[in-house]
């Protein structure tokens, strides 16, 4: 421990949060303070304060009056040059994150493979003594110094979060959904992941909050075939939606937050390491000694021009997927994920019986179900036609123009009314019930209440809707026919 981190530890309880973000401190943190070159300064910042620091630096910033501006790596207290020692911070952190806990037992099973590789990575192993060296050589020359130092949680720690952890290769196996046991997945060859391109059109804005592992990982599973998969990943995206009202972020959750493509935790640190050395090389060039230098003449342009240009993108994206989306039509039983509540009183949605006639088609009908005045049920069907829909169905059919048949007519159980508690969770009525607690749901609807009276009062179950068979296949002839094989 250095003498700095000593002194912190003799500070006490009075400075325990970062005087940023007013966070608690991890014991890694404290251990490795920052090193404000300022002989008196003694400024430390937690370690998700510290990313967002360095990644400011990447990119020109915007002021309340349009101006722009470029934020350099210099300590928020005296101005000091971080340049050449912050990501020696990181590096030495992230690495004490995991070396130092004993138990492996605390850790889950992708933080065990960061650890591993961490003790049997020569590379790193190398850096990291380099790292430790030059902050031994700082504290030693500041040993008279007094100081206190405060941090917080790393933006890189998972935490316990179910699902949501970077795993070494890139591939998140444990990106997994509670109810779906799903064994043959986690089989899947990850290099099938690697070169798969994500579809955004599938996750409703969810791929903001989403790693491109995630979105890979997702994407595999939407566009499969299977409906099980296909319910494990309406599941998958319904925690991230969860996780981003909490505001749970990729720059706040996920590996590969603030480091460009780096798929991984290790990548993460590595990449950590080589800015750390560019730093430091410019910095004996005599260059501005961050990565944050760039030319003065263009940090207080006008954004105007800029703006006018990122606008005029914008519509052409939006065109883009317009023509897209025109192109190549989602189903309009879009797959859904639930958590009601089983009631004594009487359960959030009522069912009735239908039948499916074994086409893709199906995926692209609207089913309304009316009463009369006079309680009479019924339920109607409405066919989408255009010609991408017409496309998507015809892929792999052996009759071109038909209706894509891919099994006999089986019964099913579609949602006749719904409650403020279905309807808050985007449940309509026509929902074809697919699966209750990860299982699929075979069976009548007179057999799904009796399911569900059985329950306990106050018990709460998790339900998929349309993630049947016709979803599934419509979106992998869909997948399909939008990617189609290079020869």
């Amino acid at each position: 421990m250095s003498s700095a981190s000593a002194s912190a530890e003799e500070e006490g309880d009075d400075d325990d949060c970062c005087p940023l973000c007013s966070s608690e401190l991890e014991p890694y943190d404290t251990e490795h303070p920052t090193q404000c070159p300022s002989k008196h300064c003694h400024f430390n910042f937690c370690l998700n304060c510290i990313e967002q620091f360095i990644q400011s630096t990447s990119s020109t910033q915007e002021a309340s009056d349009g101006n722009a501006f470029h934020v350099f790596l210099h300590c928020p207290n005296c101005r000091s040059n971080l340049g050449p020692s912050i990501r020696d911070t990181v590096l030495l952190r992230k690495v004490d994150k995991y070396l130092k806990i004993d138990d492996d037992v605390r850790l889950s099973a992708s933080e065990l493979r960061v650890k591993h590789s961490l003790e049997n990575d020569a590379d790193i192993a190398l850096a990291v003594e380099e790292a430790r060296s030059r902050e031994n050589d700082f504290f030693r020359d500041h040993a008279d110094d007094t100081a206190s130092f405060v941090t917080q949680g790393s933006i890189w720690s998972l935490g316990s979060m179910e699902g949501y952890e970077a795993d070494l290769s890139g591939v998140p196996k444990s990106f997994i959904s509670r109810h779906h046991s799903l064994h043959d997945g986690a089989n899947d060859k990850e290099g099938a992941l690697v070169n798969m391109r994500p579809d955004t059109t599938l996750m409703n804005g969810l791929e903001f909050f989403m790693t491109d592992s995630e979105q890979r990982f997702v994407t595999s599973y939407l566009v499969s075939g299977d409906a099980s998969k296909l319910a494990a990943a309406t599941e998958m995206l319904h925690y991230v939606s969860a996780l981003s009202r909490q505001g749970i972020t990729p720059n706040s959750k996920r590996s590969n937050s603030f480091y460009g493509n780096t798929n991984s935790m290790m990548g993460s640190i590595r990449e950590v390491i080589r800015e750390g050395n560019e730093a430091r090389r410019m910095e004996q060039e005599g260059g501005a000694g961050t990565n944050s230098a760039g030319v003065l003449a263009e940090m207080f342009v006008p954004l105007a021009k800029e703006k006018r240009r990122n606008r005029e993108q914008m519509n052409l994206e939006l065109k883009k997927q317009f023509e897209y989306m025109s192109k190549f039509p989602l189903p309009l039983r879009m797959p859904k994920y639930a958590e009601l509540t089983a009631h004594k009183r009487g359960f959030s949605l009522t069912f009735r019986d239908d039948t499916w006639d074994g086409t893709v088609l199906d995926a692209f009908c609207k089913i309304s179900v009316t009463k009369s005045l006079l309680g009479h049920v019924s339920v109607t069907k409405q066919h989408a036609q255009s010609r991408g829909i017409r496309s998507i169905v015809d892929v792999g059919s052996s009759k071109p123009n038909g209706r894509g048949q891919i099994d006999t007519s089986r019964p099913r159980v579609i949602v006749a009314s719904i409650s403020a508690e279905g309807g808050q969770q985007g449940i309509m009525i026509g929902d074809v019930v697919s699966h209750i607690n990860g299982s699929q749901f075979y069976g009548s609807a007179s057999d799904l209440v009796q399911n569900i009276n059985c329950r306990s009062d106050g018990e709460l179950l998790t339900f998929a809707f349309n993630a049947d068979a016709a979803v599934a296949e419509a979106l992998r002839r869909r997948w399909l026919l939008s990617n189609p094989k290079k020869k």
